[in-house]
């Protein structure tokens, strides 16, 4: 593990560095030439060497200034070729970092830079924030100058980003080496590479801790009352407990029980833990921690456009912005229609998955679908995450530049606009324009992880362990409440009486409802891979849809067939990595 072996030695310098160039926890910054002594025998310079480990958190969305570059599913096509598997390459972008390697181009043969600065990719700075974690706990008997919550705090805040890294290496790279202590740079690192199931339970050991050690509101404390309004985004109970139930559901689904068993079918013992993880937040929300964002405020959790910051209690987690503590100052310079020479648009696969207001699929003969009128009568949050033909996208104005075109020929239907004839809105209204100016005072984040998303948690993992109106125990919903829930906030019925009769069939509208409600948060191609489905053609095969001015003919055509095998389902590990030591080995088929 030679480049571990630098990371080891760069992150005694740079992690000391940045304690003097992050904007301090406590106001109050620290000299550059502090001893180590100092640095680990108070709270308030032991937090800013903590502080460094917020920063190796990546942010998926600010790595291009674009969302949708993190949505690789069967979601969106974009107009240049962005896409995550190209022939032999992952994710090959024309300019920025990769989340994943730490340049623009790695092959899937192995080149990678070995250049040691934080290009904020998963794989690099894991590495980073896992070794702050595991000096923090080595030094924890040198905090001798603390209050027992300061010693909570900082142990607590370790222990969560110890297992939130190495989860986020696991959920893409599979059988990963499990780091749990300090590696001096002379020795020779051998660490064993742990089956899937192994590494899961060391990850939620390590949340579990942290979710014994930190508070549910750092406002509550009295370290976090010396920075009230300044605590949002810092490792909480409930951001441990969240993340246990990913992890576990993760386990449960039938990606990882094929590859650990055999079997691709979901796991009952992983999915019961996820229900209980995923039932210990809904518990926390119930005491008012967290709540579900009002429909008619939905647009609060990802922007705001008034100069203030985009915060709701519904977000449990969203990564820190770059260079600022307090997490949420980032102002939006992505595409824009009329701006940029590129676009992301919505497939029609997708758009299909939005059911009508009846609460039924649009293949339902009984939807009150109309296909000579498709966009009409449809989930409210059809509309709010997807643009159609002649939406208005500019406010100052009342010519053809005021709406949309992307009909065949339209302004906005060319090779380098929408090739599918929609576009998405999630995160911007009509006035973010170049015309209109909006972003002027747009603020945008996007969470990574939300209590919407828990109620789905456990809605799919009680569905697989006890069945649609099973319950996990000591819980108050079911599978069908929890996924109610959800389609309530956005004025939608409960999931129909004909979907509620079996596992199976209910698990059909959960994981529509995850694609629905969380839809271009970089959550679909996550699910296609656990649920082994991405190699399906019908998710393979990418659709627009062709119509024309007034709307006389919609046509669905093929805009695209993306490669996925099963090779694909598990990144490649850096040939510089699996070639050191015979006990790391390479993922199949790389």
């Amino acid at each position: 593990m030679k480049i571990y072996r630098k990371l080891i030695l760069f992150v005694l310098i740079c992690t000391t560095a940045c304690i003097c160039s992050c904007e301090k926890y406590l106001e109050k910054t620290p000299k550059a030439d502090l001893s180590e002594e100092k640095i680990f025998n108070n709270f308030t310079n032991f937090q800013g060497f903590v502080e460094t480990m917020y920063d190796d958190v990546v942010d998926w969305v600010h790595l291009q200034a674009s969302y949708s570059e993190f949505n690789w599913g069967d979601d969106i096509i974009p107009s240049k070729k962005r896409g995550f598997i190209e022939g032999d390459y992952f994710f090959v972008i024309d300019n920025g970092n990769s989340p994943y390697y730490n340049n623009a181009a790695t092959r899937a043969s192995g080149l990678w830079s070995d250049v040691l600065v934080r290009n904020h990719a998963i794989w690099q700075n894991s590495w980073f924030g896992i070794r702050a974690a595991n000096v923090s706990l080595a030094h924890l008997n040198d905090l001798t100058n603390a209050t027992d919550e300061e010693r909570r705090l900082i142990e607590g805040q370790a222990y969560f980003f110890r297992g939130y890294f190495h989860w986020e290496m696991m959920r893409a790279w599979g059988n990963i080496p499990y780091a749990d202590r300090v590696y001096t740079p002379n020795e020779e690192m051998k660490i064993p590479q742990l089956g899937y199931y192994e590494t899961a339970e060391k990850i939620m050991k390590d949340l579990q801790r942290a979710a014994d050690l930190l508070p549910t509101d750092w406002d509550n404390t009295t370290i976090g009352g010396a920075t009230l309004g300044g605590n949002i985004g810092r490792a909480t109970k409930g951001m441990a407990l969240a993340f246990m139930s990913e992890c576990a559901l993760y386990c449960a689904s039938p990606l990882m029980n094929g590859v650990a068993k055999g079997s691709y079918t979901y796991h009952t013992d992983y999915a019961k833990r996820a229900a209980d993880y995923a039932w210990k937040v809904i518990e926390l929300a119930n005491q008012g921690v967290y709540q579900l964002e009002p429909w008619t405020t939905y647009s609060d959790i990802f922007f705001k456009k008034n100069g203030t910051l985009p915060r709701s209690k519904e977000t449990i987690f969203t990564p820190p912005q770059r260079g600022n503590a307090r997490f949420f100052t980032s102002s939006f310079t992505g595409p824009i229609i009329g701006t940029d020479n590129w676009f992301s648009a919505p497939t029609q696969n997708y758009v299909e998955l939005f059911e009508t207001k009846t609460g039924l699929p649009i293949d339902d003969p009984e939807s009150q679908y109309v296909a000579n009128d498709p966009w009409n009568n449809r989930d409210p949050r059809f509309r709010y995450n997807i643009r159609v033909d002649r939406d208005r996208q500019v406010v100052s104005r009342n010519d053809d530049l005021a709406f949309v075109q992307f009909y065949v020929g339209g302004r906005e239907r060319t090779t380098t606009t929408s090739l599918t004839g929609f576009g998405y809105r999630k995160y911007w209204d009509e006035t973010i324009n170049k015309y209109d100016n909006g972003w002027a005072t747009y603020y945008y984040r996007i969470p990574r992880l939300r209590l919407a998303e828990i109620y789905l948690f456990y809605a799919e993992a009680a569905n697989e362990a006890y069945g649609p109106t099973g319950m996990s125990p000591g819980a108050n919903l079911t599978a069908i409440d929890a996924l109610n829930i959800v389609r309530s906030r956005a004025n939608m019925p409960g999931v129909n009486a004909k979907f509620t009769g079996s596992t199976a069939s209910l698990r059909d509208r959960i994981w529509n409802e995850r694609a629905v409600e969380l839809a271009y948060e970089s959550k679909r191609w996550y699910d296609l891979r656990r649920w082994h489905v991405a190699h399906l053609l019908k998710h393979r095969e990418l659709y627009g849809l062709e119509f024309d001015k007034n709307h006389t003919y919609y046509k669905k055509t093929l805009v695209s067939t993306v490669e996925f095998s099963e090779r694909h389902y598990w990144l490649p590990f850096p040939t510089s990595q699996v070639s050191l030591y015979s006990e790391w080995k390479q993922n199949p088929g790389w």
